[in-house]
């Protein structure tokens, strides 16, 4: 079983999503008054983040679940509302909803997308915290299963305004893969695969989300590559230092639940440890495997996004080179 020399890298949570500056903030149209009081609405605050996931074209949030109380109110004024993007781009909900009179403040809490993958949700009332029970599934090629980016929201505020600004933030982690190719044949990626990873946690707010992760939950997340693979070609990322290439698109990224990964310290998957799985042929080498592994303990963190490097190089493929040299016959030996 082949290990290869790695390096992983957390990228900036920005860095990677970005929205078009007339995405930054869409609001709702005008609500009705009562007694000179708008009602409740609702915009998202900064850069909508790009829903960009496996078999996802999304690019915006369309809809939003969300929870919300005053210091006045004895239960949550939101309790679970899907508020929705109309046709003109603006949020809208109904029946609409009110500030209890006399409120000075107030806390909202809200997740997106609208989501099946969510199991089970526990929120206070009046809401403190809230806690949601959510499963990240593998994509598969057929599109029928497909990631999302899951983003959760919490804002508190002292001095109430009609409009609540949103800022949502991404709850999982995302992971690219890499490669730098030393060698002087290409190299063709045929299969990519994150071995041993919690699907299951639960998410509680507030900021700075927390997970725990369900240890019964272990699978494996396959990247959707091409049938043909991926060709790394030769010399590919070398250089002084390295420059490694995406093996995966942006779109390819794997989202995944934030949490420490198992390293026994033994490099072995077959117990447990996390390892990223790499199939690829080169030359007359068809169907190898290769296994990364991390130190223990590794996390991924909620929010952030990380690339897994692969360097394919002599340490781990022996490319086989000919040298010649020509025996001498032997001395003359005379016939009697």
């Amino acid at each position: 079983m082949k290990t290869f020399r790695f390096s992983l890298v957390a990228l900036a949570a920005t860095a990677l999503f970005t929205a078009c500056s007339d995405e930054a903030v869409v609001e709702q149209q005008q609500q009705p008054t009562i007694g000179g009081e708008q009602a409740i609405a609702f915009r998202l605050q900064g850069g909508i983040p790009e829903t960009r996931a496996t078999a996802t074209t999304d690019l915006n949030v369309d809809a939003f679940v969300v929870y919300g109380v005053d210091d006045q109110a004895v239960a949550n004024i939101f309790d679970g509302m899907t508020i929705a993007r109309q046709v003109g781009g603006n949020f809208d909900y109904n029946p609409k909803k009110y500030y209890s009179n006399g409120a000075a403040s107030a806390h909202f809490v809200a997740y997106s997308p609208v989501s099946a993958n969510i199991l089970s949700s526990t929120v206070a009332s009046p809401l403190v915290t809230a806690s949601f029970e959510y499963e990240v599934k593998a994509p598969d090629a057929t599109g029928i299963t497909a990631q999302e980016d899951f983003l959760i929201a919490d804002t508190s505020f002292t001095t109430i305004t009609s409009t609540v600004n949103l800022n949502f933030r991404h709850a999982l982690s995302r992971i690219f893969v890499k490669a730098v190719n030393d060698l002087s044949e290409d190299v063709v990626i045929t299969g990519l695969e994150l071995k041993n990873l919690k699907s299951k946690g639960t998410v509680t707010t507030p900021l700075p989300l927390t997970w725990a992760a369900d240890a019964s939950s272990i699978r494996n997340y396959s990247y959707l590559l091409a049938p043909t693979g991926v060709a790394v070609k030769a010399g590919t990322g070398t250089g002084s230092p390295n420059n490694p290439v995406l093996v995966t698109s942006m779109e390819q990224g794997m989202m995944v639940l934030p949490q420490p990964t198992v390293n026994g310290g033994t490099d072995d998957y077959t117990a447990g440890d996390f390892a990223l799985e790499v199939t690829y042929d080169v030359a007359n080498l068809t169907g190898e495997k290769a296994y990364v592994y991390l130190s223990p303990g590794y996390a991924f963190v909620a929010g952030n996004q990380y690339a897994i490097t692969i360097e394919f190089d002599g340490t781990d493929l022996i490319e086989i080179d000919f040298t010649i040299e020509v025996t001498e016959f032997t001395p003359i030996v005379n016939i009697p």
